[in-house]
């Protein structure tokens, strides 16, 4: 809720003098006031002082006489929301009001004990073109959900490579990827393929982030052990002695527009590889706001957002190809030092997880999102994804659902 508390100056009230014959005197400032309400959204109910005005927002009420007033906006779906305010005479004066959602109505949740979601703690969501939501867990394996019903796909069950799936790749085709701790495989829906160290030349099993490039190549990050190029049959590995990388542990990768791949280190910052030439980011050499990088994903201008962050440290920068802006905790932004996942809508607004809630950003506004003021389970918030009905699914010990911000 805002709105403005204004201190008034102490008005004097001025006696004119007059003569008898002149009529009685003019007092000025006898003019009524209005007040103009205005809410996001619209449509709202105004009550003044316990009486309905039989108006909506945007409205003007008016015919005031100067005083103290309550003022009751009532919408459904929304939170009734109450200002007191001090209106002088003479003027229009206006409130501006972004009304609460109702959690009951906009959120929903899901953990072990309201559904059979195998676990509380989710990794990285993905949306396929159906709709079904790919949820990566640590120790849990994959899960799909696809509205109703969770299915669990693990070691037991499937030919998933491990039960700690660090994150899922969608292709366009609808092959879908998951790299976990012991290899990284592809489910075409029927059969898994896995592939690890026993059937490639890897140099470790424990991945992190994977992406495809426009010659059919898929780069896949690793801990410890670099990033791997995978054609599809053979692998190459740049390493930190062998290539321009900064650092063996990979923990974000991406392709842009001009097939140039993004790598995310985790200690060491951003790096570029077109296939010949290497280029780094850093702390030393560039403004990136922190070196661990969690994820990297590229606006339709082709800026990159970067997501960062760990115990000691962190932020969201934005980089235009020349300079970087940062974006760190505040009252009026960021909510968290920990930014642990990024996703646009489809109006291009950016989603951000944080370790203190959820936010969204439109590049001029942020509106944030915790246990306080929304249907949040916990405000550390550890990925967020956006569906094909432009619902938003946010891993925060268990699954909430947003159907909310669609504008």
């Amino acid at each position: 809720m805002q709105y403005a508390l204004r201190f008034f100056p102490v008005i004097i009230l001025m006696i004119l003098s007059t003569s008898c014959n002149e009529g009685p005197p003019i007092l000025p400032g006898l003019t009524k006031s209005s007040m103009v309400v205005i809410t996001e959204p619209d449509s709202t109910s105004i009550i003044i002082n316990n009486s309905e005005t039989g108006k909506i927002t945007p409205g003007s009420i008016d015919d005031l006489e100067p005083g103290f007033y309550r003022v009751d906006l009532k919408r459904i779906n929304y939170l009734d929301t109450l200002v007191y305010y001090i209106i002088q005479r003479n003027v229009t004066d206006t409130i501006n009001i972004e009304m609460r959602e109702d959690p009951d109505y906009w959120w929903k949740s899901y953990n072990t004990s309201n559904s059979n979601i195998p676990t509380n703690q989710i990794g990285r969501i993905v949306v396929d073109e159906q709709n079904n939501k790919w949820i990566a867990t640590r120790g849990f394996g994959l899960i799909k959900f696809d509205g109703n019903t969770f299915s669990v796909y693990n070691t037991g069950n499937s030919g998933i490579p491990d039960n700690s799936v660090n994150n899922v790749f969608l292709e366009e085709n609808g092959l879908l990827w998951v790299v976990t701790r012991q290899g990284f495989a592809k489910f075409d829906g029927i059969t898994w393929t896995k592939y690890d160290a026993s059937s490639l030349n890897l140099p470790v099993n424990d991945f992190t982030s994977i992406a495809k490039d426009k010659n059919g190549n898929y780069w896949i990050g690793s801990v410890n052990g670099g990033l791997i190029k995978f054609d599809g049959v053979e692998v190459t590995i740049y390493n930190y002695l062998n290539s321009g990388l900064p650092s063996d542990h990979i923990n974000a990768v991406t392709v842009d527009n001009d097939n140039l791949v993004w790598i995310g280190t985790w200690g060491e910052g951003l790096a570029t590889f077109d296939g010949l030439n290497w280029k780094v980011y850093n702390h030393i050499n560039s403004s990136i706001v922190y070196p661990f990088i969690s994820k990297i994903i590229i606006d339709s201008k082709n800026n990159k957002w970067i997501a960062t962050g760990n115990p000691f440290g962190g932020g969201l920068s934005k980089f235009d190809g020349v300079n970087f802006t940062n974006y760190i905790q505040s009252a009026a932004g960021l909510p968290g030092t920990i930014v642990s996942d990024i996703t646009f809508d489809s109006k291009e607004h950016l989603w951000i997880a944080t370790n203190n809630g959820l936010a969204k950003y439109n590049g001029s506004k942020w509106i944030i999102y915790n246990t306080s003021n929304s249907g949040l389970q916990s405000n550390s918030v550890t990925s967020i994804a956006v569906d094909k009905n432009e619902d938003k699914w946010v891993g925060n010990f268990g699954l909430s659902k947003y159907i909310g911000q669609k504008k």
